[in-house]
């Protein structure tokens, strides 16, 4: 979007906003939607996976794997002691092993290329990077945190608090100016010192306008959220836009900068409020720039967007050409199925039962075989913890699995399964159906979408849906009943101990690793959720991540009909990504386990509603 510098006054900016509003109204273009939707659509259903070859052919079925450990040779003595080495220095440090424990290795066993597994930060040498498996948050963003290891900012506090108040101090008489010890985050937490939009901030963001250099993007990024805290106001869009449109023009001007998360952050943010303003010739220059990137959480709604705007628009290759990346890109997602009027062509692969056949070895990269048969060998020993230990760079970086092939990858998914760990199972199955849709059959999806704790669930629940904690379950925590997050939340739906004495004053922290006592508290918070929010369970999940009071500013902040809008205009990103996945996660649930429900006698229950994933053709205005 161009910038107005233009507009001096407040009168000015309102009249700009109106006009821009009605001269390019076309995003919802009522008439235009009507024309094309049905052939638009017609597109959309043609999207289909040939699933046949899947399970086509001779060799080992992912379910055979599954079952058991698949090595039929014994191992050696020789392996036998390598085997007891690694896992020697496996259990002697929790995180990086020695280096002189390769060296010790090496010299024991030969030059082993095993030996590489006992060397520290291992997989960074081991692993080429990438972006096949960079995703949509797949597995429960609390625990993902905890297995991501931060550095700790070691600067005394005492010295971080004065650089903070040093930049308050120069943002109050309207600079911008960096301070001594000023850390990354800070412009953040010094906006958070103001609780409006003071003259001083006016007078901040005019004077990072009129500057003809780049300046860094975190400063255009945090002053535009914090112009758009003070929302609705005409006023303050147009200030949002301008920072969020400097950012953008500066990183064209500057290519090397456009994978700042800053950048990033600004040009979502800025394509998002010009769809907004039904101004979707700016939406989708902004969106194309920023779907460049790769995959990732904002390519992922900027296909989305585009494809939207094209089909108010009329542009049959515009939306041809989105879908199809938001088909190949995410194929189970939540956009994916909004575009679809809340459907998925897939659910056809689920008809006919299939068993893959897998690959044991791949043929790309002998260094991934050595990792695979170690892998293998300390499955066959039944040594779950070296399995997990080894597991470590799919839990953290996905990237890491591009090099193998989808069956590859479905027989590695089976050691985690057998390891439990479903962390890495998401992650692996995820890589696959991203590289191959054609893998959405009933049996992987099972895997992706396990079924646990359901009659505890089933128990527990009063008016919500069963599937739908189940889905909220699987993002929590992966259904790991001892999983806590950084800030203390715990079990399998990380409840915080706050917030669980505030249903049952009896229970304990410890006691929310229980599994039946989690679910019991948790349903019944999350049902109060719901009832607050009149049985909107997107709100409701919002809250349930970020806190009610926090959902209901936004609620005011974004008045809007079109609900998918709001969702992807929520700040925290790990809020939109939570709502969005667990909606996701509700709609496989409820295709593959409908049988469980007639089973159950209970196949009536009403089904919790996502308005979002039927707001394919809404209109954005209330």
């Amino acid at each position: 979007m161009e910038r107005m510098n233009t507009l001096k006054s407040k009168a000015a900016v309102k009249v700009a906003v109106a006009t821009a509003a009605l001269l390019l109204s076309n995003c919802s273009t009522t008439s235009n939607t009507k024309i094309v939707s049905g052939d638009l659509d017609q597109v959309v259903k043609s999207k289909v996976s040939d699933v046949s070859k899947v399970g086509e052919g001779e060799g080992v079925r992912l379910s055979q794997a599954i079952n058991q450990n698949l090595k039929t040779e014994m191992l050696t003595e020789g392996r036998k002691a390598l085997l007891a080495f690694i896992n020697t220095k496996f259990n002697q440090r929790k995180g990086g092993l020695l280096d002189e424990s390769y060296e010790e290795c090496k010299t024991k066993f030969k030059n082993a290329p095993e030996c590489a597994f006992v060397k520290s930060n291992w997989s960074d040498s081991w692993f080429e990077d990438g972006d096949d498996g960079a995703d949509e948050a797949e597995v429960a963003l609390k625990i993902q945190d905890r297995e991501t290891s931060q550095k700790k900012d070691k600067t005394p506090r005492r010295v971080r608090q004065k650089a903070l108040n040093a930049l308050v101090a120069e943002i109050r008489k309207g600079s911008y100016s960096k301070v001594e010890n000023q850390r990354e985050g800070d412009y953040y937490r010094a906006f958070k010192r103001f609780d409006s939009w003071t003259p001083e901030l006016s007078e901040l963001a005019k004077k990072v306008l009129e500057q003809k250099e780049c300046q860094e993007p975190e400063i255009y990024n945090y002053l535009g959220l914090k112009a758009e805290e003070f929302f609705p106001s005409d006023e303050l869009l147009a200030t949002a836009l301008q920072l969020y449109s400097r950012s953008d023009e500066c990183a064209i001007q500057k290519p090397e900068i456009a994978t700042s998360k800053y950048v990033q952050s600004a040009r979502f943010r800025m394509a998002l409020l010009s769809v907004m303003r039904n101004d979707c010739n700016t939406a989708q220059k902004v969106f194309t720039r920023l779907a460049k990137i790769g995959v990732s959480d904002y390519s992922t709604r900027a296909h989305y967007w585009n494809a939207y705007c094209a089909k108010s628009a009329s542009d049959r290759e515009a939306f041809q050409y989105s879908f199809d990346e938001l088909f190949r890109t995410n194929p189970l997602g939540f956009h994916t199925l909004t575009l679809n009027h809340g459907d998925s062509t897939l659910v056809g692969n689920l008809s006919t039962p299939i068993d893959p056949v897998i690959k044991l070895r791949t043929d790309r990269d002998s260094t991934y075989n050595t990792w695979l048969s170690l892998i293998e060998d300390f499955d066959k020993t039944n040594n779950e913890k070296a399995v997990y230990k080894l597991l470590a760079p799919v839990r953290k970086t996905p990237e890491y699995l591009k090099v193998l092939e989808p069956r590859v990858r479905l027989y590695l998914a089976t050691f985690a399964f057998r390891s439990r760990d479903t962390i890495s199972i998401f992650r692996i199955l995820d890589s696959v159906f991203r590289a191959q849709s054609e893998y959405v059959v009933d049996s992987t999806l099972k895997l992706f979408y396990p079924m646990k704790h359901f009659d505890m669930i089933l128990s527990q629940v009063k008016h919500v849906h069963p599937f739908l904690v189940t889905a909220l379950i699987r993002q929590e925590s992966a259904f790991q009943e001892n999983a806590r997050s950084r800030v203390g939340a715990a079990g399998l739906m990380q409840l915080m101990p706050r917030t669980a004495r505030l249903m049952d004053r009896k229970v304990t922290r410890r006691k929310l690793y229980d599994a039946e006592t989690n679910i019991r508290v948790g349903v019944q918070y999350f049902e109060k959720l719901v009832d607050r929010y009149n049985g909107d369970v997107e709100l409701a999940l919002a809250a349930y991540n970020a806190g009610a009071e926090v959902v209901d500013k936004w609620a005011k902040r974004y008045p809007m009909k079109n609900r998918l809008l709001f969702l992807d205009l929520i700040p925290y990103a790990e809020t939109r990504n939570y709502v969005t996945l667990i909606g996701r996660n509700y709609y496989w649930y409820s295709k593959l386990y409908a049988d469980l429900l007639n089973k159950q006698g209970i196949a009536q229950l009403t089904p919790s509603e996502f308005r979002a994933m039927k707001s394919g053709d809404e209109p954005v205005k209330q």
